[in-house]
């Protein structure tokens, strides 16, 4: 066989394989399209919304939490729904840190809702509610009222014009002061239902119809600890408890009967 001959041979065998790839390629892609569109009529005609079980929350709704997840013309197709909050999560629904998703069957969503979580609150001049957290970092400001958590006043403070992602604008040593007495309480399992700051320096507490007079914040883990064990004397009456005066030298402690 000539070179040239070998050559032409050569060529046309060059051919036919590239040939067989291409054609193998073309059956693959088909292959991938018709299963893709297989898929995608299922996902269209198979898994429409027909009910959705909602978890965790405590402070919005089923309903409004559905107004916020489903709010499109699309929303009615479950997986869907899934990508979307996986891709495109929504930031911007009240009181909630995060929403997770799942399918309990074709026709059914599960979502878990992950609420916010707060450390107090205090009210600005204008009726909202400013919910802190325990770096006083403001994650929510409403007119929604929480109950059971714990309301801070400061007469010295402007809560006015606070926004979601700040801090309360507290100076340090004020700032010091509430979180150690907080922390405090949650330590000996005391539970106030809120606590004054007042621009003398002085700190009252409310607890069951009693008036905590609690003085300055020197002291403060000593007082909190004689708190855990005259609370439970006095917590069926009402009146107000001293704790101004007390220190390692004077630790009398008084309880004042409302008249």
């Amino acid at each position: 066989m000539t070179k040239k001959r070998k050559k032409v041979v050569e060529e046309k065998v060059k051919k036919r394989k590239r040939a067989r790839v291409l054609a193998m390629l073309f059956h693959f892609i088909m292959g991938l399209v018709i299963v893709g569109l297989a898929a995608f009529l299922i996902i269209v005609f198979f898994f429409h919304v027909e009910d959705v079980k909602f978890k965790g929350n405590t402070v919005l709704s089923n309903g409004e939490l559905a107004d916020y997840l489903f709010d499109d013309k699309y929303s009615e197709n479950a997986v869907y729904c899934l990508g979307k909050n996986l891709v495109l999560p929504r930031k911007d629904i009240p009181f909630v840190e995060s929403v997770s998703m799942k399918l309990k069957d074709r026709n059914t969503l599960v979502v878990t809702v992950k609420e916010k979580e707060f450390l107090g609150r205090v009210l600005d001049a204008d009726g909202n509610w400013i919910y802190f957290d325990d770096s006083t970092v403001i994650g929510e400001v409403s007119t929604v009222s929480l109950d059971g958590l714990l309301e801070v006043t400061m007469e010295d403070v402007d809560f006015s014009k606070l926004s979601a992602g700040e801090k309360l604008p507290l100076k340090s040593k004020r700032k010091k002061e509430l979180l150690n007495l907080i922390f405090e309480l949650k330590e000996e399992d005391i539970s106030v239902s809120a606590i004054h700051f007042y621009a003398d320096g002085s700190i009252t507490m409310d607890y069951n119809g009693i008036l905590i007079n609690f003085g300055t914040s020197s002291n403060l883990d000593a007082k909190v600890i004689r708190l855990k064990y005259i609370l439970p004397q006095v917590a069926d009456q009402a009146g107000t408890l001293h704790l101004e005066d007390w220190s390692e030298g004077n630790r009398d402690i008084v309880f004042e009967k409302a008249s």
